[in-house]
């Protein structure tokens, strides 16, 4: 998948991405079955990000097409390499004072031709794409929602290209580069910000996904090696400290495993977005912190070309920086904080016990590119408290009082106008997420049976309340602080490497009924 090119070094082959990535595009169109298509890319692009981020960013730019519903384009150019031409150096991830400039070539009220002129930055793919999706404005002047449309530009309207050396993911060649030439209008004008979002339901689960695979070559790798590595003649994985801490990694790994597969098993419901919006935030921070402890428990190992747990530890800092906006994201999930605390509905626990044994056995198709916008932004939560307790676990955890606590949390939030504060917004957002990472928990148990889960529930508890009583501190708030839980004894029965692999491979069977199609 690698290729030495006399001009960047060692990257990826471009031209086996585009003659292989047809086979991602068929399983979006006609039937958007997003799980097959991360899995097709698995099969095809192995184990390496920087190969499946190129693939990722091809497959990001041309959904974008499909939801700007320009399905004949996209269908027609189902051999083509894409990139998505959204940041500038100036700006960032503003879209909304983006430069580049979009000029009819006719005054005609449904023209789709225009001359596009700017620059942009950070770029993956773009020195070897066929085709960009680049975001620019009609109206220069103007910085509102209805500032912005997508426009398919060939390559031949782009020049200038710089290379952007970065310190991980070398293999692949982001650039900066110039537009000045033709491109099509994907859409309406003026709607460029509603096709992103439209886009960016689905996709959040992309980045994820590579997360949790790098998580999963990671810390068995770290397992395989402490259990044969001779420290006074013993193997590190026997040592009590080295035990505790593969355990915790183990258990908080599973977590993160689930709460990926849990947010697939309903995608197809209106917890696309919010479940989304989590894993494009939350998880893959939880993941980045995960393999760094996972890369200090190993030691040296980690530091060597030919293991995967030091160079999955690099790479997975740059998953939330291209799957980008991770605050806005948390931001977003801000605004559910009444209703998602407030919600009085019962939720069946065998309903979404159901639910997620079929999610998580089979893969679906169905159509989150298209799904109604305002059904996705508005939830049904359920009765917090309540589903904790109908889940019957057998320790002593208190929803009620987690909710009591939150809602108190918030109520001086507002009396003190901090939710007007992007910092506190932020917060209370990233609470909402560890709230739902526990519930995830506690479902992990009910849908395994696993006794082990049950640390990770308390290890949940603990990290919620650790960032409770934070927020509490950091802002001298009156609210008063959360007691944290006691760990259940550690049950190690048999060999410490065997009694591991089996609850870390408890997590991957989560995704191995999923067969990716014949390629």
């Amino acid at each position: 998948m690698f290729l030495h090119d006399p001009q960047f070094g060692e990257i990826v082959d471009f031209e086996q991405l585009r003659h292989s990535i047809r086979h991602l595009y068929d399983a979006l169109l006609p039937d958007f079955n997003m799980h097959q298509s991360l899995q097709v890319g698995n099969a095809l692009y192995g184990d390496d990000p920087s190969a499946m981020i190129a693939a990722g960013a091809s497959m990001l730019a041309w959904m974008t097409i499909i939801a700007a519903g320009e399905d004949d384009i996209a269908e027609n150019l189902k051999d083509s390499l894409f990139t998505l031409g959204w940041t500038e150096e100036a700006i960032g991830s503003d879209l909304l004072s983006a430069s580049t400039v979009a000029t009819p070539l006719t005054d005609e009220p449904d023209c789709v031709d225009y001359h596009l002129k700017g620059r942009k930055w950070l770029i993956n793919n773009s020195y070897h794409a066929d085709y960009h999706t680049i975001v620019a404005k009609t109206e220069p002047a103007s910085s509102g929602p209805r500032s912005l449309s997508i426009f398919l530009v060939p390559q031949s309207s782009c020049n200038n290209w710089q290379r952007l050396e970065t310190h991980v993911l070398r293999r692949m060649v982001l650039t900066s580069f110039d537009i000045d030439g033709p491109g099509r209008l994907l859409g309406r004008a003026g709607h460029g910000l509603q096709i992103l979002q439209r886009m960016a339901m689905p996709s959040k689960y992309q980045c994820a996904y590579v997360g949790v695979k790098l998580l999963n070559e990671a810390i068995p790798a770290s397992i395989e090696h402490l259990s044969k590595k001779r420290i006074f003649n013993e193997n590190p994985i026997n040592f009590s400290n080295v035990l505790r801490q593969l355990y915790n990694l183990v258990l908080q790994a599973a977590v993160l495993n689930f709460i990926y597969y849990r947010a697939l098993a309903f995608s197809a419901s209106n917890f696309l977005q919010f479940h989304g919006v989590m894993l494009k935030s939350w998880l893959l921070l939880r993941a980045n912190e995960l393999m760094g402890q996972n890369l200090l428990v190993v030691g040296s190992k980690g530091f060597l070309a030919e293991s995967v747990i030091g160079r999955n530890a690099i790479d997975s800092f740059v998953l939330p920086v291209f799957d980008g906006h991770y605050t806005i994201n948390t931001l977003m999930t801000a605004k559910h904080a009444r209703r998602y605390l407030g919600a009085a509905r019962r939720a069946d626990v065998a309903g979404r016990m159901a639910i997620l044994r079929q999610g998580i056995a089979s893969s679906r198709a169905g159509d989150p590119i298209r799904a109604h916008s305002r059904g996705l932004r508005n939830p049904d939560f359920f009765d917090y408290a309540r589903y904790i307790a109908d889940l019957g676990l057998p320790l002593a955890l208190d929803g009620g009082a987690i909710v009591a606590a939150m809602q108190a949390l918030h109520k001086e939030l507002k009396s003190r106008e901090l939710m007007q504060d992007p910092e506190h917004r932020y917060k209370m957002g990233t609470l909402l997420h560890w709230m739902e990472a526990l519930l995830a928990a506690c479902e992990l148990w009910k849908a395994t049976e696993e006794p082990e889960y049950l640390n990770a529930v308390i290890m949940q508890h603990n990290a919620f309340v650790n960032q409770f009583n934070q927020v509490i501190s950091e802002s001298a708030l009156d609210t008063a602080y959360l007691p944290l839980m006691r760990q259940r004894p550690l049950h190690c029965e048999g060999a410490p490497r065997d009694f591991l692999l089996r609850l870390y491979q408890g997590t991957e069977a989560f995704a191995s009924p999923r067969a990716a199609a014949a390629v």
